[in-house]
């Protein structure tokens, strides 16, 4: 069957593109009929020509909610007419239908409606970045960036996490202020007098127990780097795109633990999807809070707009969602 998708076209250049699928999916996955799609930072980098799956046009989207629209012959997870999001399979979700493997989507309640506010893949991230760290009763915890990612782990972190005290460090005044509203041990600005001092001290102290890099800058992976503790945790929850070094000799003798906290590190992250979603429903997690921005698929200039927003951080910009519905 073809179908319309949100296609990068060239170097920050969006267009609808029609593409092939299966009429009927195989026996372990379910066809979506898709009503939102969430922007990844990711999504900012392909519209960008990074990290691209091929030349250009490619399809993007990998946050997708919808509607069950058909089942193969072995799912058993749910039923036509479902609502669902899916977490795990797939870039090609920012199209009017996609595929996704069963054990990727998980089912929601049959009354949501504000389907932006039910983009929980990223939330299921960070439910396997706060597992895989494994934080212990009392754990100093720091973290460096408190954007989309960052706030959720932040909530997790105040609101159902064993951690002691909790350092944030962020550069933006608006994100610093959300992550007050969370009421950490601190949150300051890495770069201020007063952030500076409180660097200093922390280093000073030998550092702290487990320290996350959410900055997704060369800048902010090596403060993450000179905040951890001689065998302590420093978690990658940043996606690189190019080179960043470390001292060896300093890692070595420091014994120092570093994570990689991409969801492929886990090879039964399917299984975490149903236990992400019940933090969610706790409202331990409540990611709809960070969403900013959406805009109508086929609505050219606000689509536009928004993505250049996920670029540029403009516009008190956090998380945007495509709509592919108007209702």
């Amino acid at each position: 069957m073809k179908v319309s998708g949100v296609y990068v076209k060239d170097y920050m250049k969006l267009a609808i593109m029609e593409h092939e699928i299966p009429d009927e999916p195989a026996p372990n996955e379910v066809l979506i009929k898709t009503m939102a799609c969430g922007v990844c930072c990711w999504d900012s980098w392909l519209y960008r020509g990074v990290n691209a799956p091929g030349p250009y046009p490619y399809v993007i989207g990998h946050e997708g909610v919808g509607i069950v629209e058909k089942i193969g012959s072995l799912v058993n997870n749910v039923k036509v007419g479902d609502k669902v999001f899916a977490a795990y399979g797939g870039n090609d979700m920012m199209s009017e239908y996609f595929l996704n493997r069963m054990d990727g989507i998980v089912k929601l309640p049959d009354d949501v409606s504000d389907w932006a506010g039910a983009v929980y893949e990223p939330a299921c991230c960070v439910i396997n970045v706060i597992n895989t760290l494994d934080i212990q009763q009392g754990d100093h915890v720091v973290l460096v960036g408190a954007g989309y990612m960052g706030m959720q782990t932040l909530q997790v972190l105040t609101k159902g996490a064993q951690a002691g005290r909790i350092t944030v460090f962020e550069l933006r005044e608006d994100r610093r202020k959300m992550a007050e509203a969370l009421h950490p041990s601190e949150v300051t600005d890495p770069e201020s007098e007063e952030g500076k001092r409180l660097i200093k001290e922390i280093q000073d102290e030998g550092g702290a127990d487990v320290v996350i890099d959410f900055g997704a800058s060369i800048s902010g992976f090596q403060l993450a780097d000179s905040l951890t503790k001689m065998a302590g945790k420093l978690g990658i929850a940043s996606f690189h795109r190019g080179d960043v070094t470390f001292n060896g000799t300093k890692w070595h003798l420091g014994g120092l633990k570093v994570y990689n906290l991409s969801p492929f590190c886990n090879a039964h992250y399917p299984e975490l999807l149903p236990k992400a979603y019940e933090m969610i429903k706790k409202r331990v997690l409540a990611p709809e809070e960070y969403v900013t921005h959406t805009a109508y698929y086929k609505d050219a200039e606000k689509m536009e707009a928004m993505f250049q927003r996920a670029c540029d951080k403009k516009d008190g910009y956090i998380k945007g969602a495509v709509l592919f519905t108007k209702d």
